[in-house]
């Protein structure tokens, strides 16, 4: 998946479970969702990973999901941002972590266990093939499972824009 899918589908979970929530009441953590947050965190794996192990670790890797596509990456971010979040309601972290974990799940980590269980499987990473990038822009225009979902979140986040500037000629009329 690429910028648009990740982004705007999260962005749209994200605004739903905000809905949910205010729904049931919870409407002071709703409040605290900060949505550049939220955008941080849908491509927090990537902007690790890709440079990591796409470009600096190309020769001996050559793979766009490593480090930060794994349980333990998140664990990592999810433990101590449900803490602050409660303790001291302050849910940045913790939002990271959300948007980071939809990532993973947009991502279909599951499919890859030696990656996503690291290091329970050992502490090497597979091999990847940097070529792949070039054959994902292909796929992208011809198989429904990558376009799909890049024209949804692209969608999603053209919603996200249109009401956030309605909400400002709102606010100023």
């Amino acid at each position: 998946m690429l910028l648009l899918g990740h982004v705007g589908i999260t962005l749209g979970l994200t605004k739903g479970l905000e809905k949910v929530l205010s729904r049931r009441g919870m409407k002071e953590f709703t409040d605290l969702i900060d949505y550049r947050l939220v955008f941080l965190g849908s491509l927090l794996p990537d902007i690790i990973d890709k440079p990591l192990g796409g470009l600096i670790l190309r020769e001996t890797l050559g793979n766009g999901r490593i480090y930060s596509h794994t349980l333990l990456f998140l664990l990592f971010l999810l433990i101590p941002g449900i803490f602050v979040c409660f303790k001291y309601k302050r849910p940045g972290l913790f939002v990271v972590a959300g948007g980071s974990t939809i990532h993973c799940i947009l991502d279909g980590m599951w499919y890859s266990p030696e990656t996503f269980l690291w290091p329970v499987n050992g502490w090497s990473f597979p091999k990847g093939d940097p070529e792949n990038w070039l054959r994902l822009w292909a796929n992208l225009l011809t198989y429904p499972k990558y376009y799909i979902p890049e024209v949804l979140g692209g969608t999603i986040i053209i919603i996200f824009v249109a009401e956030l500037v309605i909400c400002k000629i709102d606010t100023v009329s």
